[in-house]
């Protein structure tokens, strides 16, 4: 295993550790945190074939949806983040049949552990030298040295893109923490901040080969996407319908 899967794998071990304490902090039940816990491990692994999909879409190879399950092709997190925003209160509700707004409450402990997660994510890419920027010379440009392997070959400054998005995680992160504990909503908090991170980090990334669509990248239209959802869901709950269960 290299140091890339290394450093994704620590972030996932230490996540998944403090994200079953938070579900048992909320529950107090071992029963109901393992489900939950459960519930969210298998929404956040089916949610990888969603990260495939928004990358092969993303360089407009040819879509070949066997691949997706048999090759290993490129991934972004935002996929895995929309799939699991998307079905987790479906699937919440189908195993534990509670109606209201316990699968928000959950969900809202779940968008802790992806900010997290993500702050490993990046910093693995930083790691390897992958996920790097376009040429950039100014201020905090980035340029891994000479021979070191890394950098996918670049033997010029870059916009520092990791880091960009790795200090953003780190404040969304620490955000929802404090919103948490003054029991506030963190599903729409982190939704903005995550979406907003990735769709500005894209107009520093080098997107050679890559679609773009009136300008913008289908990683960034992802992105808008998942504000889309996160606006669906707060118009639905503020009308009382506790999408997507009858009152």
């Amino acid at each position: 295993m290299d140091i890339y899967n290394e450093i994704i794998n620590t972030g996932t071990v230490l996540g998944s550790v403090f994200l079953f304490f938070l579900y048992w902090k909320k529950s107090r039940s071992w029963k109901k945190t393992v489900v939950v816990f459960l519930i969210s491990a298998v929404m956040l692994e089916i949610g990888n074939f969603a990260g495939k999909l928004v990358r092969v879409l993303s360089y407009g190879e040819g879509l070949d949806l066997g691949e997706l399950f048999t090759e290993e092709v490129g991934t972004h997190f935002i996929g895995r983040v929309i799939f699991t925003i998307l079905f987790f209160p479906w699937v919440y509700g189908m195993i534990c049949r509670r109606t209201k707004k316990e699968w928000m409450e959950y969900l809202d402990l779940l968008c802790i552990f992806m900010a997290f997660q993500h702050i490993f994510n990046r910093i693995a890419c930083l790691s390897r030298g992958c996920c790097m920027g376009k040429f950039y010379n100014g201020p905090f440009a980035w340029k891994y040295a000479a021979g070191s392997g890394r950098g996918a070959g670049y033997s010029y400054s870059v916009y520092p893109t990791q880091l960009f998005e790795i200090v953003c995680m780190v404040f969304l992160f620490v955000l929802l923490l404090v919103l948490r504990h003054r029991k506030k909503r963190l599903l729409y908090v982190f939704c903005a901040g995550f979406s907003m991170t990735i769709f500005l980090s894209e107009f520093m990334m080098d997107t050679q080969g890559t679609i773009r669509i009136w300008g913008l990248s289908v990683i960034q239209y992802a992105a808008v996407f998942l504000g889309g959802i996160a606006w669906f869901y707060s118009i639905a709950v503020k009308k009382g319908k506790h999408f997507p269960f009858k009152q």
